[in-house]
């Protein structure tokens, strides 16, 4: 799809008849139009050519009044999509490159894969095989399921855990021995533990929007801070509808359910996640707190705040020992979130201490859990369901 504008008639594939969120239309070269034009007429069922539409909405739906006479990219997967601003009223399409060397091909590459059940290890094993889209039709008791982990070490180790999420979350639909079964498989979206790769936004979009598109029904489990990326999408479904048959995505999904496990990120409170599903159309099932991770879920961290830490090792840092503030403390908290190595470094010596109303609670049940608070922000235990 190479072509140079400065050759060639443009033609518009992008108006503002095509939605109402364009900013500035899109040209491109007469003789890519073609090309284009079948993308957009059928792109819906097609993951690769769903994602190549989005592009060119995304770009639409920038702000106009700047221009720019050199050529800019845009690069997402093996495409690149190369434009140029030279007319503050037009977007021109210049060309369309596929490079399969952006694509990673190591075992841990961020991509959509199958994790199934192994009846001889009695686990879910993920597979290596790269997958371009779900598989719809492989269902249990009535819908596909699909989950997107948090932070494992391994999409191996995701898929092997979230499996037990996915069990106990959907416990009320199904047992664990009607899906635990030879060839039985959920599709796992692995993200490599990169949470700020927008990127990983626009795939999720696409297999909410190929989901609907096919009309099929699916169980959604997100895990962790995939819950704040899985956030963004929904949110760019709401904000962005697109024109054809994307357009009425965000406004019925109530074939997709969605089970929220130990979520962080941000807008990622129980009420605000069921706010946001009800929004959309979303099915939301419930939400799962990991009541240990005070660092990074504002509904555990809710849960303390009627508590005090003592924290002799943190206010060893000043030459201090003794109690502090509930209050005081949770300004640790923030600069945590911030990403203060200083407060981490504090909060982390907080290991052989506990919590505590105050003197006169003595050594209770904070004492014992104290652990799995520091576990849950530094360690695996957000992994696990509790």
């Amino acid at each position: 799809m190479n072509g140079s504008t400065a050759k060639s008639p443009l033609v518009a594939i992008i108006t503002q008849r095509d939605s109402s969120n364009i900013c500035r239309p899109v040209y491109m070269a007469e003789k890519q139009y073609e090309q284009w034009k079948y993308i957009k007429q059928n792109h819906n069922g097609n993951y690769y050519l769903t994602n190549l539409m989005r592009a060119l909405y995304d770009l639409a739906a920038c702000p106009g009044g700047r221009t720019h006479a050199a050529t800019q990219q845009k690069i997402f997967g093996p495409f690149i999509m190369q434009y140029s601003l030279a007319q503050a009223d037009r977007i021109e399409l210049i060309a369309l490159k596929v490079d399969q060397s952006l694509v990673k091909v190591a075992a841990q590459t961020p991509a959509l894969y199958r994790a199934k059940w192994d009846s001889s290890s009695r686990g879910w094993q993920t597979q290596d095989d790269q997958n371009r889209s779900m598989d719809l039709t492989h269902q249990w008791k009535g819908a596909h399921t699909a989950a997107i982990p948090g932070k494992f070490d391994n999409k191996g180790e995701a898929g092997r855990v979230i499996g037990e999420h996915i069990t106990k979350a959907y416990r009320a639909a199904f047992s664990a021995s009607e899906v635990q079964a030879q060839g039985n498989h959920f599709s796992l979206f692995w993200m490599n533990n990169e949470f700020k790769d927008r990127a990983h936004v626009e795939s999720i979009v696409s297999f909410i929007q190929q989901a609907k598109l096919n009309n099929a029904s699916v169980r959604w489990l997100i895990h962790g801070e995939a819950a704040g990326v899985f956030v963004d999408a929904v949110k760019y479904l709401n904000t962005q509808p697109q024109a054809g048959a994307l357009k009425d995505t965000a406004n019925n999904l109530a074939k997709q359910s969605v089970f929220f496990s130990n979520p962080r990120g941000k807008d990622c409170r129980e009420q605000q996640l069921e706010a946001l599903c009800e929004k959309v159309g979303l099915n939301y099932v419930g939400t799962k707190i990991n009541d240990y991770d005070i660092l990074f879920n504002g509904d555990a961290r809710d849960k303390f705040s009627d508590k005090a830490i003592t924290a002799g090792s943190i206010m060893g840092l000043s030459g201090v020992t003794g109690y502090v503030g509930y209050t005081a403390l949770s300004n640790g908290y923030d600069a945590i979130m911030a990403g203060s190595s200083i407060a981490t470094t504090m909060v982390a010596g907080t290991s052989a201490y506990f919590l505590a109303k105050d003197k006169a609670t003595t050594f209770g049940g904070y004492a014992r859990n104290l652990p799995k608070v520091v576990s849950s922000a530094f360690g695996k235990g957000n992994q696990q369901w509790h």
